[in-house]
């Protein structure tokens, strides 16, 4: 039973300080000439912080690549799927085909948007209200997808959205 706590602390320093590690290389590619202005226009964002604007620019890499906001959206998984017949259309739940990783931050970075951004939070209220939570918040996250690529094109830090 000795041997086992003793491996478990061991194992717990050393992921320690591999995580200190990453983070320290993590840092280091956020300041290097490539990413800088980037991260910072991206940090500009409520709720992304160094870890997710560099894991956002480093999936993505060039935005100029998506030709519209709906193809930066269905790359990363945030669009609906779609059930048609004739002339009925339904739209589902969002295909989840795409960059996982990129959709779990923007998801992410989110829930604190709302909390810091007012606007947003009306709107995510009144989505919250018709469709609820989770759809609500899906929404939200296409929409500063969308934002985040236009930010990137134009070189223009993060500014609070009109009400819509």
């Amino acid at each position: 039973m000795r041997i086992a706590f003793n491996y478990l602390i061991e194992l717990c320093e050393y992921l320690t300080v591999q995580l200190i590690r990453i983070s320290k290389r993590v840092v280091e590619l956020a300041r290097s000439n490539k990413y800088s202005k980037k991260v910072q226009l991206l940090k500009s964002v409520p709720g992304i912080g160094t870890l997710v604007a560099i894991e956002m620019l480093v999936e993505l890499q060039d935005v100029k690549r998506f030709s519209s906001a709906d193809k930066l959206a269905a790359y990363i998984g945030l669009t609906p799927s779609e059930y048609s017949t004739g002339q009925y259309v339904r739209h589902g739940r969002i295909t989840r085909c795409g960059n996982k990783r990129v959709r779990t931050c923007a998801v992410e970075a989110c829930w604190i948007l709302i909390t810091k951004d007012h606007r947003v939070r009306a709107k995510y209220d009144k989505l919250k209200r018709m469709k609820g939570a989770k759809r609500a918040i899906i929404a939200i996250a296409r929409n500063l997808m969308v934002r985040i690529r236009r930010i990137l094109l134009n070189n223009e830090p993060y500014a609070s959205p009109a009400v819509g």
